[in-house]
């Protein structure tokens, strides 16, 4: 079996073959939250659908991504295996703040640790001082010769109780990183919700 390419971060990493990996700065010792895992196949929106995709040309239909999300004292880590995708192809990929929807931007913006205050529902983050893999989860990845691929984002700090990520969103590109497009990823291709919701929260965070 072909191994998954490992990649992360920005997409130089990507042009590069680098895994990039944000340290957390934990303390020794500390105990890990066990990993609350989210597993779907891509298929076209359904009400109540966890993954759902909007290309299937990029996303065939019955593509599969397992996210696991694991949290410790300083920090969290997400791990991401995917199957199914088109060979050899380059995906941007990220944690957002809402929610899958049959909109392919009802998702929201993505997830930051620091919030850009100049961002909003209707103007993402393009700032490189915010949008940014220390400040964002970014897990761009290559599917290999197979489709699949997975990828490691560890950061030195947790998802807030009161706005967590609720969603894994690929998109057509690798994460820009430049003044006025950084973060942008182009298209967003499909989308998987968390599952199961955080316990600590009630609502779908809107943040």
């Amino acid at each position: 079996m072909v191994a998954p390419i490992l990649l992360a971060g920005c997409s130089s990493a990507s042009a590069t073959g680098r895994a990039v990996v944000i340290e957390p700065s934990t303390s020794a010792g500390a105990a890990l939250v066990p990993a609350a895992v989210t597993t779907g196949s891509f298929r076209t929106w359904r009400e109540g659908a966890t993954a759902v995709t909007y290309d299937t040309t990029a996303v065939p239909v019955g593509a599969t991504a397992e996210v696991a999300v694991t949290e410790a004292a300083g920090g969290v880590s997400v791990a991401v295996t995917v199957s199914g995708l088109v060979p050899g192809r380059a995906y941007g990929a990220h944690l957002h703040n809402n929610p899958c929807t049959a909109d392919p931007a009802g998702a929201g913006p993505h997830y930051q640790n620091r919030v850009d205050p100049a961002a909003g529902p209707q103007k993402p983050s393009v700032d490189p001082a915010y949008a940014n893999p220390e400040n964002e989860v970014w897990l761009d990845f290559t599917a290999d010769a197979t489709g699949a691929g997975s990828v490691t984002s560890v950061q030195g700090w947790r998802f807030s109780s009161e706005r967590p990520p609720w969603s894994f969103v690929l998109h057509a590109e690798g994460t820009h990183t430049g003044h006025g497009e950084a973060g942008t990823a182009g298209a967003r291709l499909a989308c998987l919700t968390r599952t199961p919701a955080p316990a600590y929260v009630n609502q779908p965070g809107r943040g």
